[in-house]
């Protein structure tokens, strides 16, 4: 599974990508380090399971934090409580800006290897889904925390995020080169 570093650079790569100008406000644009930390909050948020598997020795991570419903619910209520207190910001424009950061940790999720998958569709279905190819290993942790092995994973998350910031350069220079003719 995507460590929070990858989780960390898709959030940030999608808060930076040009077309974000249009949803964020333009004061906030740059992004300030409030929306810097609320992009890589919700990138990383439905691994917050966790917590709850901490407390109770429940098998609860990649369950229903990681299903689409958990997305439209967590995207409404924070685009809700972000738009209360900055009522300038439209509220339709903040869901669809958060429904994205979330949806990208799922995405993500969906092309490791190893485990079962994500509960994409829960509650209407308990099937977990998993893409037949996977851009990022499954981790042994039972091999323990300094396995060699851990050093395809590592090697393989920083092709990715190598991948994704040198595209949102090209893409930014390009955009920008556009709006300079």
């Amino acid at each position: 599974m995507p460590s929070p570093i990858a989780h960390s650079v898709s959030g940030y790569v999608l808060t930076r990508l040009p077309i974000v100008k249009n949803i964020i406000p333009s004061r906030l644009w740059p992004i300030t380090p409030a929306a810097a930390l609320y992009s890589l909050f919700v990138a990383n948020s439905p691994d917050l399971d966790f917590l709850g598997q901490l407390l109770t020795g429940l098998q609860l991570h990649r369950g229903p934090s990681h299903s689409l419903l958990a997305a439209l619910i967590v995207s409404g209520l924070l685009a809700w409580l972000v738009h209360r207190y900055r009522p300038q910001s439209s509220y339709g424009n903040l869901f669809s800006f958060t429904f994205g950061l979330y949806g990208s940790h799922l995405l993500l999720d969906l092309f490791t290897a190893g485990g079962r998958g994500i509960p994409l569709l829960w509650p209407l279905s308990s099937q977990y889904f998993q893409s037949p190819f996977a851009l990022f290993p499954g981790v042994h942790y039972s091999r323990g925390l300094w396995d060699n092995s851990h050093l395809i994973f590592i090697g393989a998350e920083l092709l990715y995020s190598l991948i994704l910031l040198s595209g949102l350069q090209i893409w930014k220079a390009r955009a920008d080169h556009q709006v300079s003719r």
